[in-house]
């Protein structure tokens, strides 16, 4: 387990990666347990759904993590809900108003002020009954600058002031692991 990060079996620290998905799944196919976290600094190839660009500036919080559910396909979509619905309460103790935006986005606002601040891909590995795993990419836009990104917002952008990373990332992962247990 991991100090830092309760639940956590074990976390993978990078400055820069192409993708934290990539590299999760490159894990999970080694046998990596669940509840593995791969967080990084920067990507330089995120991609969100239907493998569109994810804008991976510095100041945001890019992760994933590795599940290893044992449920049928079809819960997949299902999982994505769950995961943003976690995401949007975590983040509405930042003192924004949240709302999930099926399939897989959180939609943050305040005032007058509104967009996206956070983006989810989960992608899945196993046969027509059962996935053996799941790689659940997040990225929330915290810090970092999203101007020239339509739609976009941030938590600093909108609340006016700096958030710490891993703050945000254990109420993430409060979240999402009560989440997580429930939907199982």
């Amino acid at each position: 387990m991991n100090d830092s990060f309760p639940g956590i079996a074990q976390l993978l620290r990078l400055r820069v990666t192409d993708s934290t998905q990539a590299v999760a799944r490159f894990l999970a196919e080694q046998g990596a347990p669940e509840w593995t976290l791969v967080w990084a600094d920067l990507q330089t190839a995120g991609r969100g759904r239907l493998q569109r660009r994810w804008a991976s500036r510095s100041g945001g919080l890019y992760f994933s993590l590795v599940l290893r559910p044992a449920f049928p396909p079809a819960r997949l979509a299902e999982l994505s809900l769950a995961t943003a619905a976690a995401a949007a309460e975590a983040l509405a103790c930042t003192g924004i108003g949240t709302a999930v935006k099926p399939p897989n986005d959180v939609i943050g606002s305040l005032g007058r002020r509104s967009g996206k601040v956070c983006g989810i891909l989960a992608e899945a590995s196993g046969g027509s009954r059962r996935v053996d795993w799941v790689t659940l990419g997040v990225g929330i836009n915290v810090n970092n600058a999203v101007s020239g990104v339509k739609g976009a917002a941030s938590l600093k952008g909108l609340t006016g002031r700096c958030w710490e990373l891993e703050e945000v990332l254990r109420s993430f992962l409060r979240s999402f692991q009560r989440a997580y247990r429930s939907f199982r």
